[in-house]
């Protein structure tokens, strides 16, 4: 029942202590994990486009 609250608790905490600890940094991290997450499935999906296979 109290879970979400638990949770943004948790996550604002965790954001706020971050920040605090290493400034911006978490945010350019986050912002280029995502990025290369994003070129990863590209490649995934292009290749499975082209029927390319490694197994």
């Amino acid at each position: 029942m109290y879970y979400k609250a638990l949770g943004w608790i948790v996550w604002k905490g965790g954001t706020w202590y971050l920040r605090r600890r290493y400034g911006t940094a978490p945010k350019k991290i986050g912002g280029g994990a995502i990025a290369a997450a994003a070129i990863a499935g590209a490649i995934v999906v292009a290749q499975k486009r082209l029927g390319r296979s490694d197994d």
